[in-house]
């Protein structure tokens, strides 16, 4: 459960509760539902857990120590959107009118912030998807993610100043991760990552993803997982859209 997003932090303000309270609300809401579902699962994750934040720590630390020049300090300025929790460019904006999404609200936002080096990635990222060694499924959305490593990528922001709520950052109490870096890594907490053994969970075979965020799956997480010298799962697939009768 994906939990230290700024939409959280104005949903707990608006509802006159602290943002823990709230996304513990949310927890106990989505359990509730899956039992009135009849769905079970070995596992439930949520990024505001102790064994989440060791992994997130671990992983940045395994980043830096592997590839020095990878995690950097840098002013980074764009327009961010909440909702979305990214930041815009034209690229982004442009992919989202020829789907017919909605424009999202994206304000500007500008300081200093730790930044990862996304775009040293690029190639290693293609030739897995053009080898078939990283799968991307369907073809559609395989095309799609060719076409923006193709048309190459930006360095990304991976840390936001001054804002509590989050993991805070490695070696600088000022900053807390950035809710996507932070979320990602939680396919490898629930492995057990760091703590030995987890290598039998990981790579998964098979990593099933939702609409819409086929960018950061198939895109950042390979990245970041190159990074620290592991392998991406083998196969990334997007879920279709299910609709059924409203809840009596």
């Amino acid at each position: 459960m994906d939990e230290h997003s700024q939409s959280v932090i104005q949903a707990a303000a608006r509802a006159g509760v602290s943002p823990q309270q709230w996304v513990d609300r949310m927890a106990t809401s989505f359990a509730d539902y899956w039992r009135r579902l009849h769905c079970s699962n070995d596992d439930w994750i949520r990024t505001t857990e102790p064994r989440h934040a060791r992994a997130v720590a671990a992983l940045l630390e395994r980043i830096r120590a592997r590839h020095p020049a990878d995690v950097f300090e840098a002013e980074y300025e764009g327009l961010y959107c909440a909702g979305c929790e990214e930041f815009k460019d034209g690229c982004t904006d442009r992919r989202r009118a020829l789907r017919g999404a909605p424009h999202p609200r994206a304000d500007p936002h500008r300081g200093a912030q730790s930044l990862f080096r996304l775009s040293a990635y690029r190639d290693a990222v293609l030739d897995r998807i053009r080898s078939g060694s990283f799968s991307v499924e369907p073809e559609i959305r395989r095309n799609e993610v060719v076409r923006l490593l193709e048309d190459g990528l930006q360095d990304i922001s991976i840390s936001r100043q001054r804002q509590p709520w989050g993991i805070p950052f490695p070696g600088d109490p000022q900053q807390t991760v950035y809710v996507w870096f932070d979320a990602l890594i939680n396919y490898l907490s629930a492995t057990g990552f760091p703590e030995p053994g987890y290598e039998r969970l990981w790579p998964a075979d098979l990593h099933v993803v939702g609409k819409g965020i086929t960018r950061f799956h198939c895109v950042i997480w390979p990245a970041m997982l190159l990074a620290r010298s592991s392998h991406p799962p083998a196969r990334c697939g997007r879920t279709a859209t299910c609709s059924g009768p409203a809840p009596r």
